[in-house]
């Protein structure tokens, strides 16, 4: 492109009456300028000079400007897609559940992403995918849960399920409208966190809370709420502010440490005493547990969950002088064990249903903790009179060793309602207990753990846990 002179552009001041400027102006010919005569008599000539648009406009790349603007309408048409949304949930929800800490904030993006659904059934679509991605574990670790019925056909039908309820909300609520998508989006994640929902779910964005701002507690929950509410309306300012507030809790937080004397054991004893009874590798497990019991020096003691399947009067005279020992000692183990409800018969053998509970012996002597929300339909079985009640109102804290313990048992790990409910008691510590020797080959204990550190991290509780494999 050839440039014109300087002076076409920048002409130099005349001395007629009338100056007229023939640089062509995007708004269309300037419109002559006179003399314009001073109050003092002096004359005071105007020049005729290009405005800058005008300038900057003989500079401007015009492609530059169609290919921004084809790029804008393209990224919104690819948002907006109906593939396209759940899509990327369920890549969201595959990263932030494959068990690793630093991934569960990926979690908000999906909620975020339904601000760009066309419809309610969009919104659904979108966010099934997210719960179905962060499910798929549930596939290959049924075929062992579940015994010798179990196949991954089963894994997938309570995945698929799972996903489906838990997508119900985003379904009904999801309103397009700006304000009113503001206050749908948080509280369709609130109602998936709380029963009956809460019964199943898991992978809910309120999770991120303890990645983002450890040490904030409630604060950091309310956090969370009111970034998935004004990202309808400033993006980029309430990613930036959630970003800088994180960066601050971060630096401010140090991990707790754990009481003096308070140690866990983690234990390999698989699949012993599930199901059918094998009296001779249960026996052998049970003088396994009391030898490591009398060799340890600590005043708590932590197992896993349901380690001994069927405590009762037969097994506490043959821990007897384990127990007697323990007492003398003033030191008290903590063991996850299955027990009669009450008025129930005596044998663990005539009985359909348990309770799964943290049974404390020695100094003190309690079923510490009964399990609240048990895994539905392995354990649990709303339709059936077998397995673990539901108990979603119990207490969830208890008194040990001048600590107020919240106590998790495997599958409440993963959820949102049992461990903000203990939180209402004030706990000093988080206990948490799996048996995870059917998950051993999937992510299921790698999410866990990583959920639990989550509800230490952002209550600001040492944490203790104990699993089986």
């Amino acid at each position: 492109m050839e440039f014109e002179s300087m002076d076409n552009y920048f002409p130099t001041v005349q001395d007629d009456s009338v100056t007229t400027c023939n640089v062509p102006s995007i708004r269309g010919p300037m419109a002559p300028t006179k003399l314009n005569q001073e109050p003092c008599g002096s004359s005071r000539r105007s020049t005729a000079t290009a405005s800058t648009v005008a300038i900057t406009a003989q500079f401007q790349n015009p492609r530059f400007d169609t290919i921004s603007t084809r790029c804008g309408r393209s990224l919104r048409k690819f948002l907006t897609s109906s593939v396209t949304l759940p899509a990327l949930a369920a890549t969201t929800g595959a990263i932030a559940w494959s068990g690793h800490l630093a991934t569960i904030p990926f979690s908000l993006v999906a909620p975020l992403l339904v601000y760009k659904a066309k419809c309610r059934a969009h919104a659904y679509a979108s966010m099934f995918c997210y719960y179905a991605a962060a499910s798929w574990p549930l596939i290959p670790g049924a075929r062992t849960f579940f015994g010798p019925q179990g196949t991954a056909l089963i894994g997938l039908f309570l995945c698929l399920t799972a996903a489906a309820l838990l997508a119900v909300p985003w379904g009904l609520l999801f309103m397009r409208g700006r304000s009113k998508a503001a206050v749908c989006v948080p509280l369709c994640v609130l109602i998936a966190a709380i029963p009956p929902l809460g019964v199943i779910g898991w992978a809910s964005p309120l999770l991120s809370a303890g990645v983002l701002f450890p040490g904030s507690k409630w604060l950091g929950l309310g956090f969370i709420i009111v970034f998935l509410s004004l990202f309808r309306f400033r993006p980029g300012l309430s990613a930036i502010c959630l970003a800088l507030c994180a960066l601050v809790f971060q630096f401010r937080y140090t991990r707790p440490q754990l009481p003096t004397g308070w140690e866990a054991v983690n234990t390999n004893y698989g699949g012993t005493g599930q199901g059918d009874p094998d009296f001779a590798t249960e026996y052998t497990m049970h003088q396994s547990i009391q030898t490591t019991i009398l060799e340890s020096q600590a005043t708590v003691l932590l197992f896993p969950e349901h380690l001994v399947p069927h405590w009762n009067e037969s097994t506490e005279a043959f821990w007897g002088d384990t127990l007697t020992s323990l007492a003398a000692q003033h030191r008290t183990v903590l063991i996850g064990v299955g027990i009669n409800p009450p008025a129930s018969p005596r044998s663990p053998f005539q009985q359909n249903r348990y309770l799964n509970v943290l049974l404390a012996r020695g100094e003190e002597n309690t079923p510490l903790y009964r399990q609240r929300i048990p895994i539905p339909i392995g354990m649990w079985k709303p339709l059936g009179n077998d397995g673990v009640p539901l108990n979603l109102f119990a207490r969830g804290t208890t008194h040990i060793h001048g600590q107020n313990a919240a106590v998790l048992i495997c599958y409440e790990q993963i959820l949102v309602w049992p461990f903000l409910s203990s939180a209402l008691d004030h706990p000093t510590i988080l206990l948490t207990t799996s048996n995870d020797y059917w998950a051993k080959n999937t992510r299921i204990p790698a999410i866990r753990q990583s959920s639990a550190t989550s509800w230490a991290r952002l209550f600001y509780l040492p944490l203790l846990s104990a699993s089986n494999f």
